[in-house]
């Protein structure tokens, strides 16, 4: 996963985060075998359909999980590696390319997208102990 910052102006920052297309077909292979042995498809064993048929009919919606779980996890990780929290939930924005997002999802393609977010600016504490504090006390009569 590449990580580049492309705006840092006072509070605002927008990151392009790149996850290669090796990285994503490892994690679609890991999820296709793990469903392997889960699926049950007419014409084959409980556990003996092959990868490649499980990779034809389901493909592109476990590619769709994986790229769902990659912008969940990086984002939390790559605002938190950095030491930042974010004011409010990032906005992230993909390419709204089909021929682009089919590549994608095929495998073919790295992953880009990009982040847009605030960050909480840094609160410092003064040294409170110089200030003194009058207080004025009242006699109260009784009556």
């Amino acid at each position: 996963m590449q990580v580049t910052e492309t705006l840092n102006s006072g509070l605002k920052r927008e990151i392009k985060i790149t996850v290669p297309a090796g990285d994503m077909e490892a994690k679609l292979m890991a999820r296709l075998s793990d469903a392997r042995n889960k699926v049950r498809i007419n014409g084959f064993r409980p556990g003996k359909v092959p990868v490649q048929h499980l990779r034809k009919v389901y493909g592109k919606s476990f590619m769709a999980e994986v790229v769902n779980e990659i912008l969940n996890d990086s984002t939390r990780s790559v605002i938190t590696g950095r030491g930042e929290k974010a004011a409010m939930q990032p906005e992230v924005i993909m390419t709204e390319d089909e021929k682009e997002a089919e590549k994608i999802l095929a495998g073919g393609a790295d992953f880009e997208f990009r982040l847009n977010y605030e960050i909480i600016p840094p609160i410092e504490i003064k040294d409170f102990s110089d200030i003194k504090v009058t207080r004025q006390v009242f006699d109260v009569p009784d009556t």
